[in-house]
């Protein structure tokens, strides 16, 4: 609130248009993803810029989650209440390492039309490694690579870990159901293999990640981009 008033006081931020090429400027985007303060970007729409403006905060509405990935969005809020120190019902994404031409890239298939640029404190951050998110929304084990492993040992060591994993689905009768209705010893091994996705440390430096936030705040945003046609 501001000094005396008792108003709350709205951070605001530079507002320009762009094409989607020039909404980044060249070059090197410049993550870093072990710095205290990160550097992310997400695509919003409309109605959320003018939510940050009007109210100073953009808060998730979670009945907008991609439907039918109900269990693995369940998942990462619960390890986002466990890692933060913030609490929410929702998430917001963000990018937090991706190559520029493959943001620029993504913009387009985005539903919303304004890019913004933020700087959020780290400990408010819950990071994702971007590729193996996506085991989580298949339900399927997360399996990194042994060191040493050539590219045909691995593959032949994952589908021997696929095939057990599904003999024993069928014999507990969950074949095909949502791993929220899977036996709990399965369900949980599986789901301790996700786990690896929060550590930089099991990836290479080329690899993209993801961020999540519970909010918001008009004060992370460094620029908003009105992306243009």
């Amino acid at each position: 609130m501001s000094a005396g008033t008792g108003k709350m006081r709205i951070v605001t931020f530079p507002i320009r248009s762009a094409r989607r090429g020039d909404a980044v400027p060249p070059g090197r985007i410049g993550y870093d993803t072990t710095a205290p303060v990160l550097l992310l970007h997400t695509v919003q729409t409309e109605e959320a810029l003018q939510e940050l403006l009007d109210t100073g905060r953009l808060n998730p509405d979670p009945a907008r989650a991609m439907e039918g990935y109900d269990d693995a969005y369940a998942w990462l809020l619960s390890h986002m209440e466990k890692r933060l120190p913030t609490r929410g019902n929702g998430m917001v994404w963000l990018w937090a390492k991706i190559r520029r031409d493959d943001l620029i890239h993504n913009i387009r298939y985005s539903d919303g039309k304004v890019l913004l640029t933020c700087r959020i404190p780290r400990e408010r951050v819950l990071l994702s490694q971007y590729d193996d998110w996506h085991q989580v929304l298949n339900e399927s084990p997360n399996i990194l690579s042994l060191p040493g492993e050539t590219p045909d040992e691995y593959e032949v060591r994952i589908e021997g870990i696929y095939d057990d994993l599904h003999a024993r689905l069928k014999a507990a009768g969950a074949h095909r159901v949502p791993i929220s209705a899977w036996p709990e010893e399965l369900r949980l091994e599986v789901e301790s293999s996700w786990e690896a996705i929060f550590d930089p440390a099991n990836y290479t430096r080329r690899r993209y990640w993801q961020a999540t936030v519970h909010e918001l705040l008009a004060e992370d945003v460094v620029e908003a981009v009105r992306l243009e046609s």
